[in-house]
C-alpha cells in the first residue's frame, strides 16, 4: 500500500483523541498530507481547498454530528471516502446506513486501522477497473465491457458489430464515433470497416499480389488492412516504441 499521493482529513473536536488518531494514521499516510479539523465548518473549508481522498469523521461533536457531516460530503465531495470514528459502539449499526468505508472505535487500534487502509486500497483498485469499462448501448439497455475483451469492431451493412471473445454486440454508433472513443484504449483503424486493438495483432502480411494486407489477430482471425492504412499502422507502431528490423 502506497498512499503518498493521497490526502486525509481527521475531524475530531477532542484534542487528545485527535492527536492519537493523527499518530496512528501517519503510519500509512505522509504527515504533510494529513489535515486536522476541530469542527464541521473547519473541515468543510479544508475540503473546499484541498482534494481529500479519505476523511475520518468523529460521530459526536458539539456543533453537529458525524452523520450530518458525511451527508454533506456525499453530496458535495463525491470522490471522498469516509470512516466513522467514535468511542461508543452503539453507533455502529446506524453508521452503516451512511455506507462508510469503515467504522473505528477510539482510540484507534493500529492493526484494525491497517485493515481500513487495505479496504481503502482495494476500493481504489476497483475504481481503476471501473474507469477502464465502456458502456455499450445494445438498444434494449447497455452492457459494460472492458476494451481488453474486444477482438475487433466491424461495420456490417448499416450496423456496427463489437466482437468479443465469446459474444458479439450490435450498436448504433458509427465507426467514426467509436474510433474517437477507443483510440484511448489502443485501437487503430486498419480499414474503413474495421477497428482493431493493437494488443490483439500478431502479424501483418500482404496478399499474394501485394495489393492488400491482412492483420492476423491472436484469435486467428484475419482482418483486412487497406493500403493507405498500412503505412499509418507502421507509423502508429513506430511512434509507440516498436522497432522494425
Amino acid at each position: 500500500m502506497n498512499f503518498d499521493n493521497k490526502y486525509v482529513l481527521i475531524l475530531d473536536d477532542e484534542p487528545y483523541s485527535m492527536k492519537q488518531s493523527y499518530k496512528s494514521i501517519t503510519n500509512f499516510v505522509t504527515p504533510e498530507h494529513v489535515f486536522c479539523a476541530k469542527s464541521a465548518l473547519e473541515a468543510i473549508k479544508i475540503m473546499e481547498g484541498k482534494k481529500i481522498d479519505l476523511a475520518f469523521i468523529d460521530i459526536e461533536m458539539p456543533d453537529t454530528n458525524g452523520f450530518t457531516v458525511v451527508e454533506y460530503i456525499a453530496s458535495n465531495f463525491i470522490n471522498t471516502k469516509y470512516v466513522f470514528l467514535t468511542g461508543h459502539t452503539e453507533f455502529g449499526a446506524k453508521s452503516y446506513d451512511y455506507e462508510p468505508l469503515d467504522f473505528l472505535i477510539k482510540p484507534i487500534d493500529i492493526i484494525r486501522l491497517k485493515k481500513t487502509f487495505e479496504r481503502f486500497d482495494k476500493s481504489l483498485i476497483n475504481e481503476e477497473v471501473q474507469d477502464n469499462l465502456v458502456a455499450v448501448d445494445t438498444g434494449t439497455g447497455f452492457i459494460l465491457l472492458s476494451p481488453t475483451d474486444i477482438c475487433y469492431i466491424a461495420k456490417e451493412n448499416r450496423k456496427i458489430l463489437i466482437q468479443c471473445d465469446n459474444q458479439s454486440y450490435k450498436v448504433n454508433s458509427s465507426l467514426d464515433e467509436l474510433e474517437i472513443i477507443f483510440s484511448d484504449y489502443g485501437f487503430i483503424r486498419t480499414h474503413q470497416s474495421f477497428l482493431v486493438p493493437l494488443s490483439r495483432i500478431e502479424s501483418v502480411e500482404h496478399s499474394r499480389f501485394g495489393n492488400t494486407y491482412s492483420a492476423k489477430l491472436n484469435s486467428g482471425q484475419l482482418i483486412p488492412v487497406s493500403r493507405n492504412r498500412y503505412g499509418k499502422l507502421r507509423y502508429y507502431l513506430f511512434s509507440r516504441g516498436i522497432k522494425f528490423i
